[in-house]
């Protein structure tokens, strides 16, 4: 009788989260709807030891959100960002914004994501994905640029970044390239894109989770959805 209460239990379980699932996936397909992963980070500030000595500081502004979304043997998962830190440098004036950017004169910029505040809203997927990011021997997520390219958009002030960098998670540095929809503003830059990674990339493992008749099994593939708000000081 104990097992198969057990049984049915986990079974239970099972189907209520299989219904919550469906239900987020029925509710993305209405238009406008932010959803709590979407929702813009509760902090900002500057990269701390940022060096913009003779240079244009650009920092990142409230409004800016950042989410990892990924699936599993079970449903989608994802993982909100609370808090951000981003900092970048222009070489000379930002009088002209875009036309500095499009000439290249970006020199550094850096977005790093706390990992103490990048939360889910189940606490055994969180203590899960905290042990597979290593996230207390590594507290952060890192981008480092090293190259960027613009080019003209669709529509007034839109432009295409193309940003080439390294990404650090749970200790494991390797290069990669953003592509970002940008909108240039006077002193603001709007950057928004999503970005596909591999867990193994990074060599971390994919999360699992075994109940008592089944187990849970997070995929390799990840994506990053950033929307991010610089403004030159």
């Amino acid at each position: 009788m104990k097992r198969f209460m057990q049984i049915w239990i986990a079974t239970v379980a099972a189907l209520v989260l299989s219904t919550m699932a469906l239900a987020d996936g029925g509710n993305q397909l209405m238009q406008n709807q932010t959803h709590w992963y979407q929702k813009p980070v509760e902090t900002v500030g500057p990269v701390s030891g940022f060096d913009a000595k003779n240079m244009t500081l650009l920092t990142l502004q409230p409004g800016s959100s950042l989410y990892m979304e990924g699936g599993s043997t079970l449903h989608a998962y994802q993982i909100n960002a609370h808090s951000l830190k981003g900092s970048a440098t222009l070489k000379g004036s930002a009088a002209d914004l875009a036309k500095a950017i499009k000439a290249g004169n970006v020199s550094t910029m850096t977005l790093v994501v706390p990992l103490s505040t990048f939360k889910s809203r189940e606490s055994g997927l969180d203590n899960n994905a905290a042990k597979a990011l290593k996230a207390k021997e590594n507290p952060e997520i890192r981008f480092d640029l090293t190259k960027i390219k613009v080019k003209a958009g669709s529509g007034t002030n839109a432009y295409v970044m193309t940003a080439a960098g390294t990404l650090t998670i749970a200790g494991e540095t390797a290069p990669v390239i953003l592509t970002s929809n940008a909108t240039i503003k006077g002193k603001q830059i709007f950057l928004k894109g999503v970005q596909k990674l591999k867990m193994t990339d990074f060599k971390i493992t994919p999360p699992s989770i075994s109940l008592v008749v089944t187990s849970i099994t997070c995929t390799d593939d990840i994506e990053v959805h950033y929307d991010l708000l610089f403004e030159a000081k």
